[in-house]
């Protein structure tokens, strides 16, 4: 786990590193703390058979009466959902009465109602929730000391409810027998209590667990919320998690609140239907949801919802040189991109003009280049966020970047978890850097932005920078070096297979060098040992020689006779 900088602005001390919020809060409040931060209690309905329960234990919460409104929205309940006795003195009820016309479902109905709430904290339960006495006060206390916070309630599934009524319900949150009916560990034990347990509760998440965050019990600050789109209308499930994905990037900190206790008065879907519910969900995550990458089974197409978006902002000077460079990021072997070219296309006209000698032309090629490509957006202004897509990446017009160079940036910054990563061009005084940004952190990093704190400060609180040359990506001046002739996209698994040639053809090369050199060795050996044995041989048959030749003389006559 990387270190939190150190800062030592007072505005900045206070500012939670990624998802690391045990770090600034941990649930332990000042003797004497109240809270003052108003709640607004979002209950979607339809046909619901339990909703008077949820509504009972709502009426007995402990959070000040005067800082919390319900609002039920009742979706095309037949029949209508009318409000019992037993619910929370500042509850109203919206009735969508022509759902055809309205929209329909959980996620249309939230927007409708959130739209219409008023409270600094939205706090989502549905309808088959049974609440403990302190469940809005756990969950709103985190707001007060970390602005971004986005909670996460703990839910026991329980299947059998017959014993109760608004009556007793009410009773039982407001005296603390309700928790007494069931042992939460005798229930079914839901998948991200191991996703808490595997990331210190997801300090260690660095927010990429967001689908833990889910709307039976999950609470979320205004201020994050806003900065949102809000939950899709369009969808009829899995709306939380897209709903946690954009809370995500707008800079939320995910928060499991230990001890937030509720039942949920039913098997969850997911407990008998997961494999169905992930087919249906498959479809409209992917489009929405570009991380976890694993979604998005079909690459070298275009998702509502890019990966990246690059940022290429161009004049009259530049444009002859921007067209290879866009094209050499629609080439990019990480193909989940799409551009936006920057210029000033309002000042091309269709009026006469002397298409060759105009000081506009270049611009006017560069808008017919693009004209029919989907992946390019041409724009007069420079995006102020990319949200709701997790990375944007500014390139100067100036600058190309090789096939791999994109993954490269990503692995840097993805893979490090960084607010932001600086590449330096060839002639960055000219060309300026290629710069990656992290939408989650840009977001949280910009409400801490003043005259004291600067933008880049304030992303090294919250998420960490660094600076890189731009060597390690083979960053081209396309003003000295052209793109190539014919411009196409090199493939990783093609690149990874010719280094693999190149490997086995270097090895091979070498083999033969040291097989012709234990050749040469061995030759020479072969000769030395010739040379040794022909002179050994030699040596041998001249002493048996001489030995022969002595027994043939005889021995000699030492009197000469």
């Amino acid at each position: 786990m990387s270190p939190k900088p150190l800062t030592t602005h007072p505005d900045l001390q206070r500012v939670v590193f990624k998802n690391r919020w045990r770090e600034i809060f941990d649930g332990n409040v000042p003797a004497g703390w109240e809270p003052s931060m108003s709640v607004s209690v979002i209950v979607p309905a339809f046909n619901s058979a339990t909703l008077d329960l949820t509504l009972a234990s709502l009426a007995a919460q402990d959070y000040p009466e005067d800082l919390v409104e319900v609002i039920v929205v009742d979706d095309g309940s037949e029949p209508p959902v009318t409000l019992g006795t037993r619910v929370h003195p500042h509850t109203r009820l919206i009735r969508l009465d022509d759902p055809d016309r309205l929209g329909w479902g959980r996620a249309n109905a939230t927007h409708r109602a959130i739209a219409e709430s008023t409270g600094d904290i939205i706090y989502w339960v549905d309808s088959d929730m049974v609440l403990f006495r302190d469940n809005i006060r756990r969950h709103a206390v985190w707001a007060h000391f970390i602005p971004e916070a986005a909670t996460i309630g703990y839910k026991g599934f329980v299947e059998s409810w017959e014993q109760f009524d608004p009556e007793s319900v009410f009773q039982g949150v407001l005296d603390g027998s309700i928790a007494d009916h069931w042992d939460p560990a005798t229930l079914h034990r839901h998948w991200s209590q191991d996703i808490f347990e595997e990331t210190d509760d997801l300090n260690d998440s660095d927010g990429r667990n967001y689908a833990t965050h889910m709307g039976a019990t999950a609470s979320v600050t205004r201020l994050v919320y806003e900065r949102t789109h809000g939950t899709d209308p369009r969808l009829r499930a899995g709306e939380d998690t897209e709903i946690a994905y954009q809370i995500w990037q707008a800079g939320g900190v995910f928060i499991p609140v230990d001890g937030s206790l509720a039942w949920h008065l039913g098997r969850g879907t997911v407990q008998d239907q997961s494999d169905a519910v992930a087919h249906h969900n498959k479809p409209y995550f992917a489009q929405r949801m570009p991380i976890p990458r694993y979604r998005r089974t079909a690459a070298n197409r275009r998702w509502e919802v890019p990966l990246i978006r690059v940022v290429v902002e161009v004049d009259h000077s530049s444009a002859a040189v921007a067209r290879d460079c866009v094209d050499l990021l629609l080439n990019s072997s990480e193909s989940d991109l799409t551009v936006d070219l920057v210029g000033p296309w309002s000042e091309l006209d269709g009026g006469r003009r002397r298409i060759l000698a105009d000081p506009r032309a270049e611009m006017y090629l560069l808008q017919e280049w693009f004209r029919g490509e989907p992946r390019v957006n041409l724009v007069e202004t420079a995006p102020s966020s990319v949200f709701p897509s997790p990375y944007r990446v500014d390139v100067p017009p100036a600058v190309g970047l090789p096939p791999r160079a994109m993954r490269a940036i990503l692995r840097r910054i993805d893979g490090r978890r960084l607010g932001k990563v600086s590449f330096l061009t060839p002639h960055s005084e000219v060309n300026g850097t290629v710069t990656a940004w992290s939408t989650a952190a840009l977001t949280r990093a910009s409400h801490y932005v003043s005259d004291d704190v600067s933008l880049d400060e304030a992303l090294d609180a919250t998420w960490g920078v660094e600076w890189w040359k731009g060597s390690e990506l083979g960053l081209v001046d396309l003003r000295e070096r052209p793109a190539p002739e014919r411009i196409y996209r090199a493939h990783d698994e093609v690149k990874d297979l010719e280094a693999k040639v190149a490997e086995v053809e270097s090895q091979r090369r070498a083999a033969e060098s040291q097989l012709a050199k234990e050749r040469r060795v061995g030759e020479s050996a072969v000769r030395h040992t010739v040379r040794r044995d022909f002179r050994r041989a030699r040596g041998v048959a001249a002493r048996a020689a001489r030995r022969v030749a002595t027994r043939l003389r005889g021995p000699r006559n030492p009197a000469g006779d």
